[in-house]
């Protein structure tokens, strides 16, 4: 199994690009701010480009996005940014993606849903149970009066994350994204953004070019939120985690078979921050893109991990088992989880 840089292609966009359509102004509670920024997408067309940094220890990497989004469902993003990702093309009708490679001369086709266990969605009821929101007023990004979201854990009493909403349709023109010392992890921003009453279908055609061919990508079952009828069909006994960070219940799972081998996916979430756990029956470690893993021990197991656009990605065998854990959570609280199983 590959483990693929395109899951995390959408994530660092999806969240930042949605906002309210009704008068976002007459709002001052900040869960009221949220619950209509997670549906302004739906209302409210616009042309713009976003640049998305990641924080790491020795570096900072950036991706420069071109974005046109047609209200209800379409989407149409152009990289500009970094350079091996200079001209891939990404479009969507929130059915099915596809992802334009150039370079490869191919079309990769997703399911929308298959993606989305690895986009920062919003769950405002769990949100609500593990962070309290505070809204404050005076901001301004892209040269647009904004109003400020900043939602911290009731827990360790962080600050996890802090939006920043244009007041005038609701779009968060801002997203930051911070660690549990309070250093910021990860910041996408609108540069520029004009708003319009509709944009061409043309953009937005999902065609096969001439030269190129159309490739399925990541298969995943459909989602379920039942347990029971998660882990009925699977070939092997899956083990889940006996802890888990605060506020995190089990949400959804799925299952796939990849190259002959079948794979459960558990996702966890506290609302806000999401954890996924695969699992096979192969008991060996998956190959990797770069970058190349680094060493880290899960209990009394040898793992390795790496980090993938903002997300941490670490793998052990145990038991027979192979265990992939991917999360925005620190390395050593995703070492901890494993160690639980």
């Amino acid at each position: 199994m590959r483990l693929s840089r395109y899951f995390f292609a959408l994530a660092a966009t999806a969240v930042l690009v949605t906002g309210a359509p009704r008068d976002v102004r007459a709002a001052t509670d900040g869960y009221t701010l949220l619950k209509e920024a997670v549906i302004a997408d739906d209302h409210v067309s616009f042309s713009g480009t976003v640049t998305s940094l990641i924080y790491g220890g020795n570096a900072t990497s950036a991706t420069v996005v071109h974005i046109e989004h047609k209200a209800p469902n379409d989407w149409r993003l152009w990289y500009v940014a970094p350079a091996d990702a200079y001209g891939r093309l990404i479009i969507s009708n929130e059915s099915v993606a596809y992802q334009y490679e150039p370079s490869k001369g191919k079309v990769f086709s997703n399911d929308w849903a298959s993606l989305a266990p690895f986009a920062a969605t919003l769950d405002i009821g769990r949100i609500k149970r593990n962070y309290a929101v505070q809204a404050s007023d005076h901001a301004e990004v892209a040269g647009r009066p904004a109003r400020t979201l900043s939602l911290v854990s009731t827990y360790s009493h962080a600050l996890v994350l802090r939006m920043w909403i244009d007041n005038a349709t609701g779009v968060i023109l801002r997203r930051e994204t911070y660690h549990g010392d309070g250093t910021i992890a990860t910041r996408t921003e609108f540069d520029s953004i004009r708003f319009v009453k509709d944009l061409p279908d043309d953009l937005f055609k999902m065609t096969v070019p001439a030269g190129m061919t159309l490739t399925p990508g990541a298969e995943y079952g459909s989602s379920t939120p039942a347990m029971d009828t998660l882990t009925s069909g699977l070939t092997f006994k899956p083990v889940g985690p006996r802890e888990l960070p605060d506020g995190f219940t089990f949400e959804k799972g799925s299952t796939a078979a990849r190259g002959g081998v079948q794979t459960v996916q558990f996702v966890y979430s506290d609302g806000l921050r999401s954890l996924s756990l695969f699992e096979n029956a192969t008991g060996r470690y998956p190959a990797f893109d770069d970058p190349s893993p680094k060493t880290l021990a899960v209990g009394k197991q040898d793992g390795k991990y790496t980090l993938v656009d903002g997300q941490t990605l670490l793998t052990w065998n145990a038991g027979g088992l192979n265990f992939i854990m991917v999360g925005d959570l620190p390395l050593k609280e995703l070492a901890h989880i494993g160690a639980s199983l």
